[in-house]
């Protein structure tokens, strides 16, 4: 049975040594390979464990049938006995002794299918039990990759939009700059609005009317004074 020559592989495999290689920087690639390999192993062992409890169950029953067969033949032979027919006597001794020669083979029989059987239920556990442990492992190692990638992510991302740290001096010179722009906008503005203005010609007489008007003005007073002097 080959899975049986294998006890000894199966059984000596070592989880934890897997484990510590697993600290390394591929440790999701060597879970992943132990795991395939290891429920590869238990569908192995589950598929023959069932022919090898059958055949326990079976080499148990010949025992019990031999052991029956003894106490039938054994009771054939007294019955005989206290009849008086010795010769039928000797014919039931018979037939127990070779039972009970066939019930020492089956006994052995039994005795190494129950070993078989021990094993494929021994193996079955121990990689039951790995397998469970690597998956708990890996799940807990997948977490941890989850976290961390998250982690690369949000620093690549303050890098991008500029992760430094301002201090006020910086706030106030960003906030002079923005003013400055502003400012200028706005005289921009101012000197569009000028230059594209309509000229009043109206107003433009009315300011030079009252200029002519303060000149005579300022004359008829000066030529006043002046006869006042001379006592005009």
């Amino acid at each position: 049975m080959g899975i049986l020559s294998r006890f000894k592989d199966i059984m000596s495999a070592n989880i934890n040594s897997v484990l510590e290689k697993a600290e390394s920087k591929n440790a999701d690639k060597i879970l992943e390979n132990y795991l395939r390999d290891a429920k590869e192993n238990l569908e192995e062992v589950a598929a023959e464990t069932a022919g090898v409890i059958a055949d326990e169950m079976a080499a148990a029953r010949k025992v019990a049938d031999l052991e029956e067969e003894i106490g039938k033949l054994s009771k054939y032979a007294e019955q005989a006995v206290l009849a008086g027919n010795d010769e039928d006597a000797k014919k039931f001794l018979e037939g127990k002794n070779r039972a009970a020669a066939q019930k020492a083979d089956a006994e052995q029989v039994y005795a190494q299918a129950k070993v078989n059987s021990d094993r494929m239920r021994e193996m079955t556990k121990k990689l039951k039990e790995d397998i469970s442990t690597a998956e708990s492992r890996l799940n807990e190692l997948k977490a941890k990759l989850a976290v961390a990638e998250q982690t690369e992510k949000m620093n690549e991302l303050n890098e991008k939009i500029g992760g430094k740290s301002y201090s006020f001096t910086d706030y106030d010179s960003l906030a002079d700059a923005v003013q400055k722009r502003i400012d200028a906008a706005d005289a921009k503005a101012q000197l569009n609005k000028e230059l594209n203005a309509d000229f009043d010609i109206d107003a433009l007489k009315e300011k030079y009317d009252v200029a002519s008007a303060g000149a005579a003005s300022s004359v008829d007073e000066e030529l006043s004074a002046l006869k006042a002097k001379l006592g005009k």
